[in-house]
């Protein structure tokens, strides 16, 4: 089963159930800006302008994928950094070196699609888990947060890249 690392506001927000979608840089970036075909049901494959911008897609419907995030193992019991009280004072294992064994979330994809980053709109800035705290700033935010976590120039909000928008449900 596949991985994927979520920061401790997102763990936390998947926990709540606010947050029902993530969005992951399509890689390599087609050279086209002709909005992408699913050529099948199974979102298998997208394609650009030519078949030589085809992109499988590395989420497919029904696939689930563990959850991973900073964690520690204490007296054989698993930690993990998000909701534990007093969790600045320990060292805690990078989301990176997390085994699925050690997860304590699956997700399992719903729908998958694609799309230019600054093409989410209101209600997907929601299921990206907004917090209450920003209601009323919401791209605002969805741009602060996603540059937060995209450190790569060619990945920033400005540069508006294509993305797998990828909805899930828990599965636990």
């Amino acid at each position: 089963m596949k991985g994927k690392i979520f920061n401790a506001q997102e763990v936390q927000a998947i926990i709540a159930g606010t947050k029902t979608m993530f969005r992951e840089v399509v890689k390599p970036q087609p050279n086209s800006n002709i909005n992408p075909v699913k050529l099948d049901y199974l979102c298998r494959t997208w394609q650009w302008a030519t078949k030589e911008s085809r992109r499988e897609c590395p989420y497919q419907i029904g696939q689930k994928i563990f959850v991973k995030e900073s964690f520690n193992i204490f007296a054989s019991q698993v930690s993990y950094k998000q909701g534990l009280v007093g969790a600045e004072r320990y060292f805690w294992k990078p989301a990176q070196h997390m085994k699925q064994e050690h997860s304590r979330l699956t997700l399992e994809i719903t729908d998958v699609k694609v799309e230019r980053l600054k093409q989410i709109d209101v209600k997907d800035v929601y299921k990206e888990g907004l917090p209450n705290n920003r209601i009323g700033q919401t791209f605002m935010w969805f741009e602060e947060h996603w540059n937060t976590t995209h450190k790569k120039p060619e990945e920033k909000f400005e540069v508006n890249p294509f993305v797998w928008v990828v909805d899930f449900k828990i599965n636990n």
